[in-house]
């Protein structure tokens, strides 16, 4: 399932704005310290859809905000430098501050993602962000475990990061070093939320049939599919050029218009590592080494 509203935009900042904060999450809900930590209600609105068509036609303040406040093209900085844009322009938000340091003495214990003020519940938010694109290695269909969804780099795993989340980061803020930070903005007691955007990609071929969902997942959440190198050559001989590379830094924008041709050099990286290739209908897919992930 993808995000349509996103390819209706020229501006592929713009896009990767509207995706980031709008598409459907991966996780609706998690509990951590007993309480049930839910996504933002910020949904696409008429008011926000008029303000992404505006900045669609002139997307010059999102240039400048990136260009002043986001030096790196890595994913995850973009993705929340997107988020950061978004609190500071909405009507019904205020950003209070983010990427904000825990210390207790000299000893970092970590970070507050963002701290932003909502005027619809009159609360302060501590919100974790995230975005991941995981794989399903689940090829046996077996029980539906986070643990079967690695990302590219198979460092990364779905049930590993959920447990971060759910023992480090989000219980922070109660802490002695947490609340001492909060109340330097004048914050007791925040409400949590988490945003973790992204795509889940299931084997070619078993699509939605594909086991019952691990009742963590949003079962909304976009979908592609995955498939080794050897497969895509060999069911694409006649027509390879159905699809395109999309290259990391675009993997928020989501228009196969801006995507680059699918070239040999492309095709012989994903010998080694996973690529991600994208076609007009707007479909994403990993294509990964035959071995992977068992390749070095």
């Amino acid at each position: 399932m993808i995000f349509s509203d996103c390819s209706s935009f020229k501006s592929p900042l713009v896009s990767a704005l509207a995706w980031s904060c709008f598409s459907p999450p991966l996780l609706n809900s998690i509990q951590s310290g007993g309480r049930n930590i839910t996504t933002p209600q910020l949904s696409l609105n008429t008011a926000r859809r008029d303000w992404l068509n505006t900045l669609d036609h002139d997307d010059q303040p999102l240039r400048r905000y990136l260009h002043e406040h986001c030096h790196s093209k890595r994913l995850g900085l973009v993705f929340e430098s997107l988020w950061h844009f978004f609190l500071r322009e909405d009507p019904a938000t205020e950003l209070i501050a983010h990427n904000i340091p825990v210390r207790d003495g000299n000893t970092t214990l970590g970070e507050f993602d963002v701290l932003y003020y909502c005027h619809h519940t009159g609360q302060a938010i501590h919100l974790e962000l995230a975005v991941k694109f995981f794989l399903n290695l689940n090829i046996n269909q077996q029980a539906a475990s986070l643990k079967h969804w690695f990302g590219p780099n198979r460092a990364d795993r779905l049930d590993r990061k959920l447990a971060r989340l759910t023992e480090h980061q989000l219980p922070l803020a109660n802490t002695d070093a947490g609340r001492d930070t909060l109340r330097q903005y004048n914050i007791e007691k925040p409400a949590q939320q988490l945003q973790i955007s992204g795509m889940l990609f299931y084997p070619l071929g078993t699509g939605d049939q594909q086991q019952a969902l691990n009742p963590h997942l949003n079962p909304l959440h976009q979908r592609g599919h995955w498939q080794t190198l050897s497969e895509f050559i060999a069911a694409n001989q006649t027509e390879p050029q159905l699809w395109r590379y999309l290259a990391k830094p675009s993997w928020l924008e989501n228009h196969f218009s801006s995507a680059s041709e699918l070239s040999e050099e492309q095709l012989n990286s994903a010998q080694e590592r996973p690529i991600m290739i994208i076609n007009a209908a707007e479909q994403r897919c990993f294509l990964v080494p035959d071995r992977w992930p068992t390749t070095p």
